[in-house]
């Protein structure tokens, strides 16, 4: 140790520190205190932003399309993977659902055929290929090609359920189409009687 430094120590050990030092020691340490939790808050709040930005990133949120589908086929889904474009529910019961595929390859998702018939009410698409789920052989068909019964648990209750083949209790696209247009359906408590009894 240097002979000037060693005999700076013993004075700073020997000579105490005056009053004005010390007042002068607080306000500086005083300022730097304030100056350090200042800088302290903008990391901290930065970095809670910044986990915040990170964690709603990693959530997929909710799926109404699916992009990329240029063949133009069904996307085979899980329940509750995509929620319906029209009424926003999680498909859970893929016995009723159906697609409406873009000739951009968008592939929009419904759980049940008159959310399909609701949706095309404010949306026209041209050149869409639109197909569900059938009850009776579990393939996918153009809705325009289906035949529809009246009183099918369907997940939105309007009672619209697609199969591939006719029977004398069910009736084309454009009859189903206008009775879901005009709110016949078993949502309707009169039209429920007439079709169910009771």
């Amino acid at each position: 140790m240097a002979t000037g430094e060693a005999s700076r120590i013993i004075n700073t050990l020997t000579n105490p520190i005056s009053n004005d030092d010390y007042v002068i020691i607080l306000s500086k340490w005083s300022i730097m205190k304030k100056f350090l939790i200042s800088i302290l808050t903008v990391v901290v709040g930065g970095a809670v932003v910044v986990i915040l930005f990170l964690s709603l990133a990693k959530e997929a949120g909710p799926k109404y399309i699916y992009k990329g589908n240029t063949k133009r086929e069904p996307i085979a889904i899980k329940p509750k993977e995509y929620q319906c474009s029209e009424c926003n529910m999680d498909i859970a019961d893929l016995n009723y659902t159906a697609e409406l595929i873009t000739k951009d390859g968008i592939t929009y998702f419904f759980d049940d055929i008159g959310c399909v018939v609701l949706w095309l009410k404010d949306h026209s698409l041209e050149d869409s290929k639109i197909i569900t789920k059938t009850l009776d052989t579990n393939r996918w068909v153009d809705i325009k090609k289906a035949y529809y019964s009246r009183t099918a648990p369907s997940p939105m209750g309007y009672g619209m359920g697609a199969y591939e083949h006719n029977s004398s209790s069910r009736i084309s696209y454009e009859e189903m189409r206008l009775l879901m247009l005009q709110g016949k359906t078993l949502h309707d408590p009169f039209v429920k009687k007439s079709l169910l009894g009771g």
